[in-house]
């Protein structure tokens, strides 16, 4: 079962109001889906004052350590072997140490599997070992799905409640227009039979 987020439920937090309020973390999730960890870099350094002032400036760095991860297990699905430095220059870190810090930490984490020949600098990726057929990922898989299931229906519980609020039905009416201009044709169609 997959579990879809419209638009539509998120309808009533992008209100006006709200839109500047969250305009900089709108910016924050299209600046990390470039994949550019320098313009990520360059955007929360801009924006460090907005994220300080929020109490979020912690999270803000997550995201930007979760950047580097996310390009390392992109290499891993383009390469078998692949050196310390060229993970460093496609990943855009400071050397060799510290992409094998990076990979290490990886590895210890169960992110990706892999093993670094040291003497040679190099990293093997290795492919997933597990067979998703033991009890335990058996379990571990229908938690997630079941905790999926909870907030899929906490998102339509919250946006059934948005759409019977009468204040918020009254703001909506207001800012639309009670017909869209291209739900009408400018020029009548003849029809044939």
């Amino acid at each position: 079962m997959q579990a879809q987020l419209s638009m539509h439920s998120w309808r009533y937090i992008v209100d006006g109001r709200n839109l500047v309020l969250i305009q900089p973390y709108l910016e924050l999730s299209n600046s990390y889906g470039t994949g550019r960890i320098s313009e990520l870099e360059t955007f929360v350094q801009t924006n460090k004052e907005k994220f300080e002032s929020d109490n979020n400036l912690g999270l803000v760095m997550q995201v930007v350590s979760s950047m580097y991860k996310r390009n390392i297990q992109r290499l891993t699905q383009t390469y078998l072997t692949l050196s310390l430095q060229d993970i460093a220059n496609t990943v855009q870190l400071r050397g060799p140490k510290q992409a094998e810090m990076h990979v290490l930490q990886m590895i210890e984490d169960g992110e990706i599997y892999a093993t670094i020949n040291q003497k040679d600098g190099m990293v093997r990726f290795l492919e997933d070992p597990e067979q998703y057929k033991t009890c335990g990922m058996i379990e571990h898989i229908d938690s997630s799905i079941k905790r999926l299931m909870v907030v899929s229906k906490k998102l339509t519980s919250m946006d059934e409640l948005m759409s019977c609020d009468p204040m918020y039905l009254g703001k909506v009416g207001r800012e639309r227009q009670r017909f869209d201009f291209d739900d009408f044709d400018s020029v009548p169609q003849k029809f044939t039979v």
